[in-house]
Protein backbone atom coordinates (compact mmCIF):
# COMPACT_ATOMS: atom_id res chain seq x y z
CA UNK A 1 0.00 0.00 0.00
CA UNK A 2 1.84 3.52 -1.49
CA UNK A 3 -0.97 5.36 0.58
CA UNK A 4 1.51 7.08 3.32
CA UNK A 5 4.06 7.79 0.98
CA UNK A 6 1.46 9.30 -1.18
CA UNK A 7 -0.08 11.12 1.44
CA UNK A 8 3.18 12.27 3.10
CA UNK A 9 4.42 15.77 3.14
CA UNK A 10 7.86 14.75 2.79
CA UNK A 11 7.68 11.97 0.42
CA UNK A 12 7.00 12.09 -3.79
CA UNK A 13 6.99 8.65 -5.45
CA UNK A 14 8.11 8.24 -9.10
CA UNK A 15 7.75 5.96 -11.72
CA UNK A 16 11.72 4.48 -12.01
CA UNK A 17 13.93 3.45 -9.19
CA UNK A 18 16.47 5.36 -10.77
CA UNK A 19 14.63 8.60 -9.91
CA UNK A 20 14.20 7.73 -6.15
CA UNK A 21 16.37 9.09 -3.63
CA UNK A 22 15.19 6.00 -1.32
CA UNK A 23 14.23 2.51 -2.62
CA UNK A 24 11.47 1.04 -0.44
CA UNK A 25 11.69 -2.31 -0.56
CA UNK A 26 8.48 -4.53 0.55
CA UNK A 27 8.36 -7.97 0.87
CA UNK A 28 5.45 -10.41 1.92
CA UNK A 29 7.49 -13.95 0.82
CA UNK A 30 4.03 -15.08 0.87
CA UNK A 31 4.25 -15.66 -2.89
CA UNK A 32 7.91 -16.52 -4.33
CA UNK A 33 6.74 -15.94 -7.73
CA UNK A 34 5.16 -12.14 -7.24
CA UNK A 35 7.78 -11.06 -4.94
CA UNK A 36 10.22 -8.22 -6.08
CA UNK A 37 13.40 -9.61 -6.08
CA UNK A 38 16.18 -7.29 -4.05
CA UNK A 39 16.90 -3.86 -5.20
CA UNK A 40 20.63 -5.25 -4.76
CA UNK A 41 22.10 -2.24 -7.47
CA UNK A 42 20.51 0.75 -5.45
CA UNK A 43 21.74 2.58 -2.68
CA UNK A 44 19.11 3.69 0.59
CA UNK A 45 17.42 0.68 0.43
CA UNK A 46 14.73 0.22 3.14
CA UNK A 47 13.13 -3.23 3.33
CA UNK A 48 9.60 -3.40 4.65
CA UNK A 49 9.27 -7.09 5.71
CA UNK A 50 5.39 -7.80 6.27
CA UNK A 51 5.88 -11.53 6.24
CA UNK A 52 4.21 -13.82 9.16
CA UNK A 53 6.65 -15.63 11.23
CA UNK A 54 10.05 -15.06 12.95
CA UNK A 55 12.36 -15.90 9.95
CA UNK A 56 14.48 -12.72 8.53
CA UNK A 57 14.39 -12.31 5.13
CA UNK A 58 17.20 -14.62 3.29
CA UNK A 59 18.31 -11.98 0.50
CA UNK A 60 19.12 -9.24 3.05
CA UNK A 61 22.59 -9.58 2.12
CA UNK A 62 22.69 -9.08 -1.50
CA UNK A 63 21.20 -5.63 -0.74
CA UNK A 64 24.48 -3.04 -1.27
CA UNK A 65 23.69 -0.63 1.12
CA UNK A 66 20.64 -0.88 3.00
CA UNK A 67 19.63 1.95 5.49
CA UNK A 68 16.61 0.40 7.17
CA UNK A 69 15.14 -3.17 8.04
CA UNK A 70 11.75 -3.12 9.28
CA UNK A 71 9.83 -6.21 10.32
CA UNK A 72 5.80 -6.24 10.96
CA UNK A 73 5.94 -9.81 12.84
CA UNK A 74 7.96 -9.17 15.05
CA UNK A 75 7.57 -11.42 18.41
CA UNK A 76 7.11 -15.55 18.74
CA UNK A 77 4.20 -16.26 20.56
CA UNK A 78 3.03 -19.58 21.71
CA UNK A 79 -0.78 -20.19 21.15
CA UNK A 80 -1.04 -16.63 21.49
CA UNK A 81 0.68 -15.62 24.18
CA UNK A 82 4.67 -13.61 23.67
CA UNK A 83 7.52 -15.89 24.25
CA UNK A 84 10.34 -13.82 22.58
CA UNK A 85 11.10 -11.37 20.77
CA UNK A 86 12.02 -12.70 16.97
CA UNK A 87 15.82 -11.21 17.04
CA UNK A 88 18.38 -9.58 19.23
CA UNK A 89 19.65 -7.53 16.39
CA UNK A 90 19.45 -4.09 17.02
CA UNK A 91 19.29 -2.95 13.33
CA UNK A 92 15.67 -4.99 12.95
CA UNK A 93 12.98 -2.55 14.23
CA UNK A 94 9.33 -3.56 14.71
CA UNK A 95 7.02 -2.23 12.72
CA UNK A 96 2.98 -2.57 13.08
CA UNK A 97 0.25 -2.42 10.49
CA UNK A 98 -1.80 1.27 10.65
CA UNK A 99 -4.87 2.33 9.97
CA UNK A 100 -5.98 3.66 6.39
CA UNK A 101 -8.14 5.99 5.05
CA UNK A 102 -10.77 3.31 3.47
CA UNK A 103 -10.70 2.07 7.03
CA UNK A 104 -12.11 5.76 8.27
CA UNK A 105 -15.84 5.70 9.94
CA UNK A 106 -16.27 9.44 9.00
CA UNK A 107 -19.79 9.10 10.76
CA UNK A 108 -19.28 8.10 14.22
CA UNK A 109 -22.90 7.02 15.77
CA UNK A 110 -23.58 7.21 19.78
CA UNK A 111 -23.71 3.94 21.10
CA UNK A 112 -27.43 4.50 21.72
CA UNK A 113 -27.86 4.63 17.89
CA UNK A 114 -25.53 1.51 17.33
CA UNK A 115 -27.03 -2.05 17.10
CA UNK A 116 -24.73 -5.08 17.91
CA UNK A 117 -23.73 -5.04 21.85
CA UNK A 118 -20.90 -7.05 20.72
CA UNK A 119 -19.25 -8.26 17.37
CA UNK A 120 -16.87 -11.09 16.59
CA UNK A 121 -16.00 -11.56 13.21
CA UNK A 122 -12.64 -13.42 13.62
CA UNK A 123 -12.36 -16.74 11.36
CA UNK A 124 -13.40 -20.07 13.04
CA UNK A 125 -11.38 -22.53 10.77
CA UNK A 126 -9.30 -24.65 13.65
CA UNK A 127 -7.75 -26.13 10.23
CA UNK A 128 -5.15 -23.29 9.97
CA UNK A 129 -3.00 -23.30 12.97
CA UNK A 130 -2.60 -19.60 13.15
CA UNK A 131 -6.81 -19.65 13.71
CA UNK A 132 -6.53 -21.85 16.89
CA UNK A 133 -6.52 -19.28 19.56
CA UNK A 134 -8.61 -17.21 17.53
CA UNK A 135 -11.39 -19.70 17.43
CA UNK A 136 -11.09 -20.13 21.20
CA UNK A 137 -11.98 -16.11 21.75
CA UNK A 138 -15.18 -16.88 19.41
CA UNK A 139 -16.08 -19.71 21.80
CA UNK A 140 -15.72 -16.97 25.19
CA UNK A 141 -17.68 -14.59 22.82
CA UNK A 142 -20.49 -17.29 22.45
CA UNK A 143 -20.22 -18.36 26.14
CA UNK A 144 -20.62 -14.41 26.97
CA UNK A 145 -23.56 -14.31 24.43
CA UNK A 146 -25.26 -17.34 26.31
CA UNK A 147 -25.00 -16.61 29.91
CA UNK A 148 -26.08 -13.07 29.57
CA UNK A 149 -28.90 -14.03 26.90
CA UNK A 150 -28.65 -11.67 24.65
CA UNK A 151 -31.16 -11.52 21.57
CA UNK A 152 -30.56 -11.95 18.15
CA UNK A 153 -29.71 -9.06 16.30
CA UNK A 154 -28.20 -7.59 19.02
CA UNK A 155 -25.34 -9.17 18.65
CA UNK A 156 -22.45 -10.45 16.04
CA UNK A 157 -20.55 -13.29 15.57
CA UNK A 158 -19.26 -15.22 12.38
CA UNK A 159 -17.34 -14.03 8.99
CA UNK A 160 -18.74 -11.22 6.63
CA UNK A 161 -17.74 -10.19 3.44
CA UNK A 162 -14.62 -10.35 2.05
CA UNK A 163 -11.79 -8.04 0.90
CA UNK A 164 -8.56 -6.44 2.45
CA UNK A 165 -6.04 -3.68 2.03
CA UNK A 166 -5.10 -4.64 -1.20
CA UNK A 167 -8.21 -6.42 -2.56
CA UNK A 168 -10.43 -3.02 -1.62
CA UNK A 169 -12.84 -3.40 1.28
CA UNK A 170 -16.82 -4.77 1.45
CA UNK A 171 -18.86 -1.92 3.18
CA UNK A 172 -21.10 -4.77 4.33
CA UNK A 173 -18.52 -5.37 6.73
CA UNK A 174 -17.67 -1.88 7.49
CA UNK A 175 -21.23 -1.13 8.27
CA UNK A 176 -21.42 -3.69 10.90
CA UNK A 177 -18.06 -2.42 12.45
CA UNK A 178 -19.20 1.45 12.56
CA UNK A 179 -22.53 -0.33 14.28
CA UNK A 180 -21.04 -2.04 16.79
CA UNK A 181 -20.19 -0.69 20.35
CA UNK A 182 -17.87 -3.34 21.27
CA UNK A 183 -15.59 -5.71 18.93
CA UNK A 184 -13.78 -8.28 19.63
CA UNK A 185 -10.43 -9.56 18.05
CA UNK A 186 -7.50 -11.38 18.02
CA UNK A 187 -3.86 -11.72 16.06
CA UNK A 188 -2.71 -14.97 14.84
CA UNK A 189 -1.56 -18.25 17.42
CA UNK A 190 1.70 -17.58 16.00
CA UNK A 191 2.47 -13.86 15.61
CA UNK A 192 1.12 -10.27 16.17
CA UNK A 193 0.25 -8.38 13.23
CA UNK A 194 -3.27 -7.96 11.53
CA UNK A 195 -5.21 -5.28 10.02
CA UNK A 196 -8.61 -6.41 11.82
CA UNK A 197 -7.48 -4.36 14.85
CA UNK A 198 -7.22 -1.48 12.95
CA UNK A 199 -10.15 -1.77 11.31
CA UNK A 200 -12.13 -2.20 14.46
CA UNK A 201 -10.05 1.11 16.09
CA UNK A 202 -11.70 2.92 12.89
CA UNK A 203 -14.70 2.39 13.42
CA UNK A 204 -15.18 4.40 16.96
CA UNK A 205 -16.32 1.07 18.65
CA UNK A 206 -14.56 -0.43 21.94
CA UNK A 207 -11.92 -2.61 20.89
CA UNK A 208 -11.09 -5.67 23.13
CA UNK A 209 -7.57 -7.36 21.60
CA UNK A 210 -5.60 -9.54 22.96
CA UNK A 211 -2.61 -8.35 24.98
CA UNK A 212 0.48 -7.23 22.39
CA UNK A 213 3.83 -6.42 22.46
CA UNK A 214 4.50 -4.14 19.27
CA UNK A 215 1.45 -1.35 19.93
CA UNK A 216 4.26 -0.54 23.45
CA UNK A 217 7.45 -0.07 20.82
CA UNK A 218 5.85 2.22 18.52
CA UNK A 219 5.30 5.95 19.17
CA UNK A 220 2.59 7.12 21.02
CA UNK A 221 1.61 3.22 22.49
CA UNK A 222 -1.93 2.77 23.19
CA UNK A 223 -2.80 2.27 27.12
CA UNK A 224 -5.21 -0.43 28.08
CA UNK A 225 -8.50 0.98 29.87
CA UNK A 226 -7.89 4.36 27.60
CA UNK A 227 -7.54 3.74 24.26
CA UNK A 228 -8.59 -0.03 23.97
CA UNK A 229 -8.51 -3.23 26.47
CA UNK A 230 -6.41 -5.71 26.52
CA UNK A 231 -7.08 -9.41 27.47
CA UNK A 232 -5.36 -12.19 28.45
CA UNK A 233 -6.53 -14.88 25.79
CA UNK A 234 -5.93 -17.72 28.18
CA UNK A 235 -8.47 -16.36 31.03
CA UNK A 236 -11.82 -16.76 29.81
CA UNK A 237 -12.70 -15.64 33.24
CA UNK A 238 -11.17 -12.58 33.10
CA UNK A 239 -12.28 -11.77 29.63
CA UNK A 240 -16.31 -12.20 30.31
CA UNK A 241 -15.87 -10.32 33.42
CA UNK A 242 -14.54 -7.17 31.63
CA UNK A 243 -17.22 -7.67 28.82
CA UNK A 244 -19.80 -7.74 31.38
CA UNK A 245 -18.29 -4.52 32.86
CA UNK A 246 -18.23 -2.66 29.65
CA UNK A 247 -21.48 -3.90 28.50
CA UNK A 248 -23.36 -2.38 31.74
CA UNK A 249 -21.26 0.40 31.43
CA UNK A 250 -22.08 2.27 28.32
CA UNK A 251 -20.79 5.47 28.56
CA UNK A 252 -17.17 4.47 30.33
CA UNK A 253 -17.02 1.53 26.62
CA UNK A 254 -17.98 4.91 24.37
CA UNK A 255 -15.55 7.55 25.96
CA UNK A 256 -12.44 4.70 25.62
CA UNK A 257 -13.88 3.56 21.79
CA UNK A 258 -13.85 7.65 20.89
CA UNK A 259 -10.26 8.24 22.21
CA UNK A 260 -9.15 4.78 20.69
CA UNK A 261 -10.47 6.11 17.56
CA UNK A 262 -9.31 9.69 17.83
CA UNK A 263 -5.96 8.13 19.04
CA UNK A 264 -5.54 6.43 15.80
CA UNK A 265 -6.02 9.23 13.47
CA UNK A 266 -3.73 11.47 15.47
CA UNK A 267 -0.77 8.91 15.58
CA UNK A 268 -1.20 5.70 13.81
CA UNK A 269 -2.15 6.11 10.25
CA UNK A 270 0.32 4.84 7.40
CA UNK A 271 1.67 8.68 7.09
CA UNK A 272 2.49 8.33 10.42
CA UNK A 273 4.41 4.87 9.95
CA UNK A 274 6.05 6.78 6.93
CA UNK A 275 7.78 9.43 9.66
CA UNK A 276 8.53 6.35 11.51
CA UNK A 277 10.85 5.31 8.95
CA UNK A 278 12.23 8.27 7.96
CA UNK A 279 13.43 9.15 11.55
CA UNK A 280 15.29 5.95 11.57
CA UNK A 281 16.96 6.07 8.76
CA UNK A 282 17.81 10.13 8.02
CA UNK A 283 21.14 9.67 9.52
CA UNK A 284 22.61 6.63 7.23
CA UNK A 285 21.14 7.73 3.87
CA UNK A 286 23.65 8.93 1.04
CA UNK A 287 21.96 11.70 -0.56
Amino acid sequence: NTEGFSLHPRTNLVHSPDDADIIVWVSTRGYTEGEVPPPSNYSNVVLLDYSDGCSLHQSIGQVKHLVGHFKRSFVLRRDGVFESNCTTDQSVLPFAYSGVQAFVNHKINSFKQRKYVVTNMLRNNVRQLSDIRRKIIVDYTKSFVRKHSLRDGTYYIGNLGSGGPTTGFDNVYLEVLANSKIIVTANPAAWEGDFRLWEALLSGALVFVDRMAILDWMPHSFQHEKHLIMYDPMNQAEFENMLEYYVKNEAEAEAIGLRGYEHTLAHHMTTDRVSYILNNIESKLEL
